[in-house]
């Protein structure tokens, strides 16, 4: 009977250490951050690379490039009218116009926003501006175009 207590003492011993074990266990990988798939890095060649968005009917959108070192170190955002002029900034500054009294999206601003956003990320892929929207997507299909261009 002896024997008996001692092998079921040890028994539920061993029965709670290896819980405990795998509590720990569970512990240590249940607290691990998942890890982010990497982005894989795309090469450029470097130079001078123009895109453009689609036209619409209000004009359409174009972009410029420019690589140096494999990467994207400036963009130019531009807006062309439906004659393809690139439109006066200053009359699109979020502000009411006097003549119309339409008010324009601050252009002025959201295009230098925007590639300074895609410069830092190194992509075309950055969000659209609320109140811009059609430009701002065109854009980023514009960058997405000339970066095509730029790829090894």
């Amino acid at each position: 009977m002896k024997a008996t207590k001692r092998l079921i003492a040890i028994f539920l011993i061993s029965v709670f250490a290896l819980s405990l074990v795998s509590c720990k266990t569970k512990s240590k990988t249940s607290t691990q951050k998942p890890t982010a798939p990497k982005t894989p890095t795309i090469a450029y060649k470097d130079g001078t690379y123009t895109g453009a968005g689609p036209k619409w009917s209000k004009g359409s959108e174009d972009a410029t490039v420019v690589i140096k070192g494999g990467k994207i170190t400036n963009i130019t955002l531009r807006r062309l009218d439906t004659s393809g002029k690139e439109i006066d900034y200053n009359k699109w500054t979020g502000q009411k116009d006097p003549k119309s009294g339409k008010v324009f999206p601050n252009l002025k601003k959201f295009r230098v926003d925007m590639a300074k956003r895609m410069i830092d990320k190194q992509t075309y892929n950055v969000d659209t501006i609320a109140g811009a929207t059609e430009s701002t997507k065109n854009w980023k299909i514009a960058v997405k175009n000339a970066l095509e261009k730029a790829k090894k």
